[in-house]
């Protein structure tokens, strides 16, 4: 989705209740992973920067939710991933409804993320 929002909270105002959900907790635990966490939207989509390093990022797809991350934190739980159902990039995963995101798995990839960015 290419999204002309300016703000975080613009972009989850035009997604549905269940995306806007799952993505109020995706900003919460990327907001709260590192104390020089930085919110913008660069690449039209909700995205969190440590510097000029990105900690991650969301957005929505015309077929399913997206949460991006650094390979090096999704790697590890890549199986486990895959295994529920989800499809991986190298640095996204991709998710068709907001229910099949493991919230557990996701947090510890996000603070393996943060433990990343400098």
């Amino acid at each position: 989705m290419i999204s002309k929002a300016t703000t975080v909270d613009g972009f989850l105002n035009t997604v549905t209740d269940d995306e806007r959900a799952i993505f109020a907790k995706l900003r919460q635990l990327l907001k709260k992973a590192h104390p020089k966490v930085e919110e913008s939207m660069k690449y039209r989509m909700p995205t969190y920067l440590v510097g000029a390093e990105q900690l991650g990022a969301f957005n929505k797809q015309k077929n399913y939710l997206c949460l991006y991350l650094n390979p090096l934190a999704i790697d590890p739980h890549r199986k486990a991933l895959t295994s529920a159902g989800l499809d991986c990039g190298k640095s996204c995963i991709r998710f068709a409804k907001p229910e099949k995101l493991p919230l557990v798995l996701v947090t510890k990839m996000i603070k393996a993320a943060a433990k990343l960015a400098k």
